[in-house]
């Protein structure tokens, strides 16, 4: 097993996709990333990213995926239902949600792929589709998976990967309660690559507070204090122009030259 990780972003939009010059340069689709960890495959969310880029491109002659959903809101599941490697007998996913509300992973999939919001359920996939609960830590192969709950309305998922001494955290959907989150700090401290929430200013914030997603001023905070060697703020608001993230990045650089606001279509390897 090679200890590298190769992400590639496919959608950093938060809420609901959008469309238009104004959102080109950051893209519109909802959230999503492909992610090569040693020999594993994984996918990091569903949202309409999911459908950007045909899966192959990213993960040659693969047929085996690992999806870690941070939760069933509809705008991190809304490629699922259309995405082409399910449907392939030859494929396999293996599927990992928290048991929320009493509702296993499978069945919160199948409040959004069920009649009458859609006209198949699971069952109609094709490929080998196996649903897991989320532990606090797991394997894929070789790769170690650590998990922490978020502070979302009706729960998320926080997701450590590690392949040897590479790691990447995906927060999204995460509304920490101060600049400093202790378990959260622990939990992401060192890190190789922080993909971090940062809906909102801190004037949006005043009218949305407890809608369950961060500022970008604390996200920054937060980079600096858990010691991520890079971030990628994500999850814009669906408002939110080109020009305006453009202008938010040059500020936070000058707080913090590790950090990038996150784009759709940007690779990383590290």
């Amino acid at each position: 097993m090679q200890d590298t990780i190769r992400l590639k972003l496919l959608g950093v939009r938060g809420t609901v996709p959008v469309h238009g010059e104004q959102f080109r340069q950051f893209g519109g689709a909802t959230s999503c990333a492909f992610l090569q960890a040693g020999d594993e495959a994984f996918i990091l969310d569903a949202g309409t990213g999911l459908l950007t880029q045909p899966v192959g491109s990213f993960f040659p002659d693969r047929h085996h995926f690992t999806m870690l959903l941070s939760h069933a809101h509809v705008d991190h599941l809304m490629g699922l239902p259309m995405f082409s490697p399910l449907f392939d007998s030859e494929g396999c996913c293996d599927i990992y949600l928290k048991t929320r509300n009493g509702l296993s992973a499978q069945q919160q999939v199948e409040q959004l792929i069920a009649p009458p919001l859609w006209p198949i359920r699971t069952n109609a996939f094709k490929g080998k589709i196996r649903f897991h609960d989320v532990l606090p830590t797991f394997r894929v192969g070789e790769v170690q998976v650590d998990t922490m709950d978020s502070i979302h309305p009706g729960g998320s998922t926080i997701y450590r990967i590690s392949c040897g001494d590479k790691s990447v955290v995906y927060a999204t959907d995460f509304e920490p309660a101060d600049d400093n989150p202790e378990a959260f700090c622990e939990f992401a401290r060192g890190c190789s690559l922080l993909l971090l929430d940062a809906q909102y200013t801190d004037e949006e914030y005043l009218r949305v507070k407890g809608f369950g997603h961060s500022t970008i001023s604390r996200s920054i905070a937060i980079t600096r204090r858990c010691g991520a060697e890079r971030t990628l703020l994500i999850h814009h608001d669906p408002n939110r122009t080109d020009s305006q993230l453009l202008e938010f990045e040059q500020a936070a650089r000058q707080e913090y030259p590790g950090i990038s606001f996150g784009r759709a279509g940007e690779e990383i390897c590290l």
